[in-house]
């Protein structure tokens, strides 16, 4: 394997280490917060269903992102390597400061700054499409997950028994974080290898269990302060409320996925949570919204920039 083999596949990894760390809270990080699921239990469900996720149904996004933003004969396999290495700066950054940015719009727009970088055509149309789905998909959620809330509140009050509510509870917490999961296998793990597949380095399956082995281990190593904020900052969350707040994000996200588009689990979640937070009177910090707002915003336009930059730096010293 020569030495840019080598770097596809660390940056690769580290970006995948990178959304496990930064997006599991978007799967698990309400079931969290409301004490259902202890924090080695989330990761570990995660690490199952992103794995089942990005093998069985990860391809479409992967085109998408690897070949529908940049044409595939301008995306080579060092174009590919500094989009996810300005991705991956980036999140890291927001992860350590608890922020649950878009790792979606972070990898988009190191896959735009490198395609601006050596002037390739940017499909604006497509780019246009997958700003839409960002904008709608958090909507779509916090809507979708009031709806379940009503829904499942109503169920709970025709039980009689504390322990068939209960054991309802933690089933509905394993069943919404595992279906976030799966979801979060077929589109955050796609925006990680859609890079690779884009520039013909790996075949689709093979990158995308290969990247969700690494978003696993991020999950289960640096995540805990990202599903801090997403599972208690926000609102105070229930059990009923968590698992609308999953629900209806991960209900958001598979409608993205089949139509091909990187939308952001993190959008979808904290849509769902903000939405049933507004439902049920428990108040919404608006001070933490804000923030994740602004990291939302700042993102695409940061990620741009560095993979412009570095793309432009290594050109000076004939690395590209």
């Amino acid at each position: 394997m020569d030495g840019l083999a080598i770097a596809v596949v660390a940056v690769a990894f580290y970006i995948a280490w990178n959304i496990g760390s930064n997006d599991s809270a978007n799967a698990m990080g309400t079931a969290v917060g409301s004490g259902i699921l202890s924090f080695r239990q989330a990761t570990l469900t995660i690490a199952i269903f992103v794995i089942m996720g990005a093998y069985l149904r990860g391809y479409r996004v992967m085109k998408t992102v690897g070949k529908g933003i940049v044409p595939s004969g301008y995306l080579s396999m060092e174009m590919a390597v500094i989009a996810l290495l300005a991705a991956g700066i980036w999140v890291t950054i927001a992860t350590v400061k608890g922020l649950p940015v878009s790792t979606t719009q972070s990898i988009v727009g190191g896959v735009i700054g490198v395609g601006l970088a050596v002037g390739a055509p940017i499909n604006w149309f497509t780019m246009f499409k997958i700003a839409s789905a960002w904008v709608l998909s958090p909507i779509l959620s916090g809507v979708l997950a009031i709806v379940l809330y009503r829904f499942y509140s109503w169920v709970v009050s025709r039980l009689k028994s504390a322990s068939t509510i209960e054991a309802l509870y933690k089933a509905l917490a394993v069943l919404g974080g595992s279906y976030m999961a799966f979801n979060f296998g077929t589109n955050e793990v796609a925006n990680a290898s859609g890079p690779i597949v884009g520039a013909g380095f790996l075949e689709p399956k093979v990158a995308g269990v290969m990247v969700a082995m690494s978003l696993a281990i991020g999950s289960l190593t640096f995540s805990y302060a990202v599903m801090h904020t997403v599972g208690k900052k926000i609102t105070s969350l229930g059990p009923i409320s968590a698992f609308a707040a999953q629900f209806g994000s991960a209900i958001s996200v598979s409608l993205a996925n089949v139509l091909g588009l990187p939308v952001s689990s993190s959008q979808s979640i904290v849509g769902g949570v903000v939405g049933v937070g507004l439902l049920v009177g428990e108040g919404v910090e608006r001070s933490v919204v804000r923030d994740i707002l602004f990291g939302w915003v700042a993102t695409p336009l940061t990620a741009i920039f560095i993979s412009f930059v570095v793309f432009k730096l290594f050109a000076v010293v004939g690395l590209v």
